[in-house]
């Protein structure tokens, strides 16, 4: 039996950024509010008395605007949350509920229907996948977005994952590193980190960073994902990406004053 809750809901979240983005220009607006869209779900993997369940619970804060910006915008959001940029963000997000469950039915079942004719233990046939946002303004007026997801597919944890976008709000595209700094951050950057990281767990050197499973199998790198937020950077290394899994995220926020040698001049 399977049972399904939708809940879209539509709660204002007004963004107030500074008064130089205020007016609009001819491909939409600098200021944004958004609504929230929910989705729960829950379906038996099947038809068996305490089968197995399915979790989804998705809460997406979507722009609530028709301009050019906020489409472009609602789409690059899509696209990292959903992996599906062609269609609304709405849209997006209930074809990947749909699809998360039948792939759970299809690929599963088979399974558990074997494991429980052996009689083995089959409690890892529950699968949750919830995803939250939240945005506030960063750098020059821009909108810093993240998404935070969190996966149980089985095994023995659960595995979570932050992924940041920042967007320029006179043009809806994604703001890049090489758009803050000049081309000698690539190499500027990645000590300022490390170092900073070193603080952070207490260690002088790479070699103590490494005795507490960090960077075991690689050296220090910018991560793909980052805020540019109003006074710093934050890089955000996600879950197994530099460091056991019990360690979970680690986060490194830099100043602009610290990284001043190679920044761009800011707009005024």
């Amino acid at each position: 039996m399977k049972l399904r809750k939708k809940n879209w809901q539509t709660g204002l979240l007004i963004m107030v950024l500074w008064g130089m983005y205020a007016c609009q220009n001819d491909i939409g607006t600098a200021s944004l509010d958004f609504h929230l869209l929910k989705i729960e779900e829950e379906a038996a993997l099947g038809p068996e008395s305490h089968s197995p369940t399915c979790q989804i619970g998705i809460a997406i804060d979507e722009a609530n605007d028709t301009s050019l910006v906020a489409r472009k915008i609602n789409q690059a959001i899509a696209e990292a949350a959903f992996g599906n940029m062609s269609r609304s963000l709405s849209a997006a997000a209930d074809s990947f509920s749909q699809t998360y469950v039948r792939q759970y039915k299809e690929k599963l079942y088979p399974l558990y229907l074997a494991d429980i004719r052996h009689g083995a233990d089959a409690s890892w046939y529950d699968y949750r996948f919830r995803l939250t946002t939240e945005h506030r303004s960063g750098r020059d007026g821009c909108l810093c977005y993240l998404i935070h997801k969190t996966r149980y597919e089985g095994g023995a944890r659960e595995y979570q994952e932050t992924i940041s976008l920042n967007f320029d709000l006179n043009t809806g595209n994604l703001i890049q590193l090489d758009e803050v700094f000049l081309p000698t951050y690539r190499i500027l950057l990645p000590p300022l980190i490390q170092r900073r990281l070193q603080a952070d767990f207490d260690c002088q050197s790479l070699e103590e960073l490494q005795d507490k499973g960090i960077l075991r199998l690689a050296g220090i790198y910018i991560p793909a994902n980052y805020e540019i937020g109003e006074d710093g950077i934050t890089f955000i290394y996600n879950t197994d990406e530099i460091a056991p899994h019990e360690t979970g995220s680690i986060t490194i926020t830099l100043s602009y004053e610290e990284m001043e040698t190679f920044m761009k001049p800011q707009n005024n």
